[in-house]
């Protein structure tokens, strides 16, 4: 189920609450807080999003409708706070073939089966996504790469 809209502002304030809280372990396995500056403004931007860890690193997808990430061309500091901590880091745009992209993203949608309706495409716990459905979509998809220390 997507959830409004309209209802993102008070979710998002109750996350960064929530995972700044010594209650953070709620919802820390995967859904982490980053900081970052924007490209134009300069002004601080924090926002909760949905994580996947992949060894040392930490992966972030975003939908069409989100524009935060584009801040981060080129490579950005950031701070994120994950588990509890907060952490200076790098982070940087993923770019590789595509055929590695459609891995990542079918990875995070096996793992996340419900956000697949912020990339236009319905939820499917049981059956796998088709290639031509994630080809669709995946030019859309942007994925966030932060390195931990």
């Amino acid at each position: 189920m997507r959830i409004p809209d309209p209802l993102f502002p008070f979710i998002n304030f109750a996350m960064k609450l929530l995972l700044r809280s010594p209650l953070h372990f709620f919802v820390s396995s995967n859904i982490l807080l980053i900081t970052f500056k924007g490209r134009h403004t300069g002004r601080t931007f924090t926002t909760p999003i949905r994580y996947m860890k992949k060894d040392s690193k930490v992966l972030l997808f975003s939908s069409p409708q989100a524009n935060w990430w584009k801040n981060l061309r080129g490579g950005a500091d950031v701070s994120v706070t994950i588990s509890g901590e907060e952490l200076a880091c790098r982070a940087t745009l993923l770019e590789t073939d595509t055929d590695s992209k459609l891995k990542i993203f079918r990875s995070y949608l096996e793992t996340f089966p419900g956000d697949a309706v912020y990339h236009g495409l319905k939820p499917s716990r049981r059956k796998p996504h088709s290639e031509d459905t994630l080809q669709a979509v995946i030019d859309e998809v942007a994925i966030t790469v932060i390195t931990l220390p």
